[in-house]
């Protein structure tokens, strides 16, 4: 299943050579798995544990990563459960407060490239001490915030942190595993961690802010984060590029996308109480579009661009991007849409809501333990097109569910439907992304890629979903908003998924890539 909050794994085959006067490792071809490697796919050093290191400091090493996963996947969920005790807490509408979600995808997205060709000049460890460090920070900032606007910058600081920390901790992997089945199977393990801690968000955010309120949600999250970027210092090996091109990262290429992105989702937000044509949206929206146009310029000019626009010309790629945005749309309309409804209009508590939400990510983990295997050797026309059309058949069922719902048919059993559905076409999707690209470029194909999930999903999901709350309901008890966004939702899942379907590869490569594990 896609989630915008949570953590891809894109692997690929690379060949390794040893150097015989240094025994160091060296990877030849493209950098690591998935967002790790830099744009230009440059030879990478890696100091990979000598078999007397192995055993111990190889299980800590692998600790200090799933706990990082575990603490990235777990957040986005339990802050979309707290958001109605934000919102009765400060005092603020639900249009303002979605901007817990948008901030954070927006930082996230903006700058996840930056985050990976980072780790690439400067070593991996260092990316993940600092990732780790600024989750830590905003973390704590945001439990102590005194109001919505130092709320938000807190979040926008978290988004940064897990945009540095996601790909190094990725790439570290291929540091403390040389290649094989014991790499395989940290990597599975790393996918199961950020799982587990999705799942663990939904009813630990509940029940943390039921007990003690909305603000230990992100205060207990501060010190195992501040524990695992000391470890990390202490345990892990460092790494990066061996070839680090000509030129530094990118930065101004990635503010003017994060920033493009937040201006088009003000933007968005603006258009509720004013329409779209009224300043206080036109102007954002503008500013917004002359922003991204400004990156798109940018990245066409710069001596070591974030992203190279020519990789756009793999239909296959085009089509898993689009595929994991849309997927990422409709698990967000359960994320921000669905923890509210279940509250306002069902009556839940928060925990209860958590617990509710549950089957979703258990049907997601089946199917993708159980039938990830299959579906990956499947046409990826045809197990796209059959998943989009589970995709939008339950959430027209759920946009269909009467006050008070029966639990068990009218929200379990659609629930367990869209889970499915949704980790097929992560699945399917995640082998598309790199089914076509050349070997050098599988990294870079694997960060637009995982760009495309938390643009579509963190970023200007909830701002979407926000605006049509806020236009179609009166009070947030009014299950008339919340139906009219599960519509919304499912004319996008139409509209947008079936069409990538349709692009998709009608043949699985008769070499596809390994297997992704679901996150």
């Amino acid at each position: 299943m896609s989630a915008p909050f949570g953590i891809a794994v894109v692997t690929q085959n690379v060949e390794y050579r040893r150097q015989a006067h240094s025994g160091r490792v060296v990877r030849i071809g493209l950098p690591g798995p998935g967002l790790t490697g830099s744009p230009r796919g440059y030879p990478e050093e890696v100091a990979t544990l000598s078999p007397e290191q192995t055993g111990t400091r190889a299980a800590a090493g692998l600790a200090v990563l799933c706990t990082a996963h575990f603490l990235i996947g777990a957040d986005g969920l339990a802050v979309a459960i707290a958001l109605p005790s934000v919102q009765q807490d400060l005092g603020v509408p639900a249009l303002d407060a979605q901007w817990l979600l948008s901030a954070y995808g927006s930082a996230f997205a903006g700058t996840l490239l930056l985050g990976g060709r980072a780790g690439d000049l400067y070593g991996r460890r260092r990316l993940l001490v600092l990732g780790m460090a600024l989750f830590a920070g905003g973390s704590l900032a945001a439990g102590v915030a005194p109001g919505l606007v130092p709320l938000i910058a807190a979040r926008l600081v978290q988004g940064l942190g897990a945009a540095a920390a996601v790909p190094a901790a990725l790439a570290l992997i291929s540091s403390v595993f040389p290649p094989g089945r014991g790499r395989t199977r940290a990597l599975s393990l790393l996918g199961a961690m950020a799982t587990v801690g999705i799942m663990s968000g939904l009813v630990v955010g509940g029940l943390v802010t039921d007990l003690v309120g909305w603000r230990w949600v992100f205060l207990l999250t501060a010190a195992p984060a501040v524990a695992a970027a000391v470890s990390a210092a202490r345990v892990l090996p460092e790494a990066r590029a061996a070839e680090r091109g000509s030129g530094p990262p990118d930065v101004a290429g990635a503010v003017l996308l994060a920033a493009g992105l937040m201006s088009f989702v003000l933007g968005v937000t603006r258009a509720a109480p004013d329409g779209f044509a009224a300043a206080g949206a036109l102007v954002p929206l503008v500013a917004g579009a002359v922003l991204l146009a400004g990156f798109v310029l940018r990245e066409r000019r710069a001596r070591e661009p974030l992203v190279r626009f020519r990789i756009l010309r793999l239909g296959r790629l085009r089509a898993a991007s689009l595929g994991i945005g849309v997927n990422a749309l409709a698990f967000t309309s359960i994320v921000y849409v669905g923890t509210q409804y279940l509250q306002n209009v069902q009556g839940y508590s928060a925990l209860r809501a958590g617990m509710a939400l549950l089957p979703i990510d258990v049907a997601a983990f089946l199917v993708a333990l159980l039938a990830g295997g299959p579906l990956a050797r499947r046409s990826p026309r045809a197990a796209l097109s059959g998943a989009f059309v589970l995709t939008a058949s339950a959430l027209l069922w759920l946009a269909r569910v009467p006050v008070p719902a029966d639990y068990p048919t009218d929200l379990m059993a659609p629930l367990v439907v869209l889970g499915a559905a949704l980790s097929a076409i992560f699945v399917v999707a995640t082998h598309e992304a790199v089914a076509d690209a050349p070997p050098d470029e599988r990294g870079l194909a694997s960060g637009v890629f995982e760009t495309a999930n938390h643009l579509f999903g963190g970023a200007l999901g909830a701002a979407a979903y926000a605006t049509v709350l806020a236009t179609a309901a009166g009070t947030a008890q009014d299950p008339g908003g919340y139906r009219a966004a599960f519509l919304v939702a499912t004319a996008l899942v139409v509209v947008l998924g079936l069409p990538a379907a349709v692009q998709a590869g009608g043949r699985r490569s008769a070499t596809p890539e390994n297997p992704a594990p679901w996150r």
